[in-house]
């Protein structure tokens, strides 16, 4: 006989019925004097039942964050856990949730005032080479909504950009650039260590388009500068430090930097929360 096959929500629901059942017995243990086992928790449970079914201890806490996320707001999230029934699979559903999540935080944000002598931007391109399972957990950006951020009025008359774009978006950051009242220069490669993503090819390199608005040369050290780069890999889409040194080496201070993904004192962010347009919603 064939082995049942459980919903992605009945797994939870049976690690939940585990992990109280579990929790019920040692508060008896401890309320008679026993000593016993350690009660489990939550990271315990997760692993015996992945086990149980086959998977990961992390797949079954995607399965949580998508079952609790949808209990929680199910006009929100509701079609996320009926795909992941409906189709077995949890990677995408979980990588949609991450990103519909994000999507929340950043419609809380809004431009900040100020012009800065050097720009550093990181959109989150809107790729459509990579599958959903393996896609990025924040939100993204159309081409549109990237060409209407307010570079021009960050931008001091004589200004640096440094743009950072993938493989398959090279051919329209030109003419975002164009847009913003740049001119082109040069590009810098950042040649990763590991393979990457992609549908067509694997991509293991990105790039970072240079583009001045004015006269602005850069400093002296960007003529000892090599235009390819070993940096070492960080967090999803985290920029390596050493292009933060080569910014700082080659390019004037005071520096802006949109889509910020870590603090830095010195590159202030260009966004900021706007807890009212929140309570708009």
């Amino acid at each position: 006989m064939a082995a049942p096959t459980f919903l992605p929500s009945q797994i939870h629901a049976m690690a939940l019925a585990l992990l109280e059942r579990e929790r019920a017995e040692g508060r008896k243990r401890m309320s008679l004097g026993a000593k016993g086992r350690k009660i489990s928790g939550p990271s315990d449970v997760r692993d015996r039942v992945g086990r149980h079914f086959g998977i990961s201890g992390r797949q079954v806490e995607k399965i949580a964050d998508v079952c609790r996320a949808a209990e929680a707001d199910p006009v929100r999230y509701g079609h996320l856990l009926e795909e992941m029934d409906r189709t077995g699979k949890v990677n995408g559903p979980h990588t949609k949730l991450l990103r519909a999540q994000d999507e929340l935080r950043v419609l809380n944000l809004r431009p900040i005032e100020g012009r800065f002598r050097t720009l550093v931007l990181d959109p989150a391109w809107g790729e459509d080479n990579i599958s959903a399972a393996a896609g990025h957990t924040y939100a993204l950006q159309s081409v549109d909504e990237i060409a209407a951020m307010p570079v021009p009025d960050w931008a001091e008359d004589d200004c640096h950009l440094y743009l950072w774009v993938t493989n398959n978006v090279l051919p329209v950051a030109c003419d975002l650039i164009a847009g913003w009242g740049f001119a082109y220069k040069t590009v810098h490669t950042w040649t990763k260590p590991d393979i990457g993503l992609g549908r067509y090819f694997r991509n293991s390199t990105e790039h970072v388009l240079f583009a001045t608005r004015g006269e602005l040369r850069t400093r002296a050290p960007a003529r000892s500068t090599r235009t390819d780069h070993d940096w070492p890999v960080g967090e999803n889409s985290e920029k390596p430090e050493g292009f933060y040194d080569l910014v700082r080496a080659c390019s004037f201070p005071p520096y802006g930097e949109a889509n910020q993904r870590k603090p830095r004192p010195d590159f202030t962010n260009l966004y900021e929360s706007a807890p009212l347009l929140m309570a708009a919603e």
